[in-house]
């Protein structure tokens, strides 16, 4: 059995991996900054939040559905994490 049936060329599951990966990759990029170089934090969070907009915008435009799908997924995954890393920094200060 074919994970990608009826030869339709929507793409693999590996482009869909590869698509959740990439997203997940600018989170943790996003941590690594975050403790190494906290002065460069909000900027980084800026442009992130841009590449990870702008990333399924362009999988779906090339045609590539699975890598798209992926990477929506992977923005919602990285929507997740920041919220909670935010919300337990805040209860930590007191907030």
């Amino acid at each position: 059995m074919s994970p990608n049936q009826g030869n339709k060329k929507d793409g693999s599951l590996k482009d869909f991996w590869i698509g959740m990966g990439i997203s997940l990759g600018i989170y943790l990029l996003g941590l690594f900054v975050l403790f190494m170089f906290a002065s460069i934090f909000f900027a980084y969070l800026c442009i992130a939040i841009i590449g990870l907009v702008l990333f399924p915008i362009i999988s779906f435009a090339m045609k590539r559905n699975r890598l798209g799908q992926g990477a929506l997924i992977g923005l919602g995954l990285n929507i997740l994490l920041f919220t909670a890393c935010f919300g337990i920094l805040i209860s930590n200060f007191g907030g």
